[in-house]
């Protein structure tokens, strides 16, 4: 496996302690008889590149600081810390050898994953002991992040609407004062624009190309069925709202109305597509507008022509936006210790409303738990996340994206084989039955 860090010293003995078939004892507590509880975090590093590491670092040391002489995070280097489409084997084979950390992050397929060893705390006992904490959350956070029994496997980083946004300067060029209401519009201005020599879209054969395949199928009446209880079916190629998706964005690549690199896999691609101007929209989540829209490297006014809204709908008066809250705080920490006392003290204050819009300011993510209007306010949020937010509530469709519902595997099996169809080298029902098959498989469902 590449791109991984080295299992601990630890890590390693407890595998070959295993090997020989000697019973592995349990981690030890890091603490002295009443002394200050330390506990692991391994995605609390600092990142240059990475706001929400960034933050989740900076939010490390002031726990630290508030709880001195109580509790103390240690930083744990990780090379999957962020997104990392090794992340969720690296966490695997630390649970295998009882040595998950004491606090990490994933997202909610990872998370149905890694549940299944046994290895991850339930956070249900104390969201119950806790009434005022459980009910300070947003309706809904939980989930994507609970199991089938009641569990509660994490602690939500956030509640965003993820949206498109657009160059309204390249939009007002052929003709359109706002971003289209319909896909059929979508599709006459994106002729329009390559006329022009622009594309309507930029596209990476991953995340945004996947974005757009969940908009397309949320915005159709039941797609939202397949969003959420569908993906696991192994097979889907017999649903209508999924071929009707996949065919519609296959043709804006063979008209050209994608960005020529669009197949990379690589999102910085389609970011690149889309701040360069030839690419007149892309669609991501709010936290774009800090690492790319304001970025050093961005064109200066940029930002002021860019706005941010839902996605199009197949008739009008039927826009749709994604809304996920499929990511969230784990522990490795089980039992009644002190170490899980110190675990949720953490999730506690990372979730709590002044720590909520640390975080929006630092990345642009909106809060998980309700935060009074004043406060939003007076907070100086991302003007373009908090309008996304608040258009999603009162649009027709709302629908969260494939990697919440959708097995662990999907990611992989779509970047596999959503080249190959797009280029026309496999046909609709052998792309849908392949990437169902393949993303359960991947994810180890049976």
């Amino acid at each position: 496996m590449t791109g991984t860090r080295s299992l601990s010293s630890k890590a390693i003995a407890l595998l070959a302690l295993g090997g020989l078939g000697l019973p592995l004892a349990a981690c030890g507590n890091d603490t002295a008889s009443g002394g200050e509880v330390t506990i692991t975090c391994s995605a609390c590093q600092q990142s240059p590149t990475d706001p929400f590491l960034q933050y989740n670092y900076e939010a490390a040391q002031r726990f630290n600081q508030k709880f001195a002489g109580r509790y103390r995070i240690e930083v744990q280097q990780n090379q999957n810390a962020g997104s990392s489409p090794d992340r969720l084997q690296y966490y695997q084979r630390l649970a295998l050898a009882d040595d998950l950390p004491d606090l990490f992050q994933l997202n909610s397929g990872e998370i149905k994953s890694l549940q299944t060893t046994n290895k991850l705390r339930d956070f249900a006992g104390d969201l119950d002991a806790d009434s005022g904490w459980k009910g300070s959350f947003l309706p809904s956070v939980f989930d994507a992040l609970g199991g089938s029994d009641g569990q509660i496997w994490a602690i939500p980083q956030q509640r965003d609407a993820l949206g498109m946004f657009y160059n309204k300067k390249l939009f007002a060029s052929v003709g359109y004062a706002e971003f289209p209401a319909t896909w059929a519009a979508f599709e006459q201005a994106a002729a329009k624009l390559k006329a022009r020599g622009k594309t309507a879209l930029a596209a990476d054969g991953d995340w945004a190309t996947m974005l757009m395949w969940v908009n397309l199928i949320g915005t159709q009446p039941g797609g939202k069925d397949f969003l959420t209880g569908g993906l696991g079916s192994g097979d889907y190629s017999g649903n209508a709202q999924a071929v009707k998706a996949s065919e519609t964005l296959r043709g804006w690549h063979s008209k050209g109305w994608v960005n020529s690199d669009s197949f990379s896999g690589d999102f910085q691609d389609a970011a690149a597509a889309y701040l360069s101007q030839s690419a007149a929209s892309v669609a991501n989540g709010p936290w774009f507008v800090k690492t790319s829209l304001k970025s050093k490297t961005a064109p200066a006014g940029l930002y002021r022509d860019t706005a941010y809204t839902t996605a199009p709908g197949w008739a009008d008066g039927e826009r749709g936006a994604i809304v996920v809250t499929g990511a969230g705080w784990v522990s490795g920490t089980q039992g009644d210790d002190d170490k899980a006392e110190a675990v949720t003290e953490f999730a506690k204050f990372v979730s709590s409303p002044e720590e909520s819009l640390k975080q929006g300011q630092a990345t642009g993510a909106n809060p998980p738990v309700k935060v009074e209007p004043a406060a939003i306010a007076g907070a100086g949020l991302e003007p373009l996340s908090t309008g996304l937010a608040k258009a999603a509530t009162t649009t027709r469709y709302t629908y969260p994206h494939v990697r919440v519902y959708g097995p662990a595997g999907f990611g992989n099996a779509w970047k596999n084989l959503w080249p190959a169809y797009a280029k026309g080298e496999i046909d609709t029902p052998e792309f849908l039955g392949r990437l169902g098959a393949d993303a359960t498989k991947r994810a180890g469902a049976k």
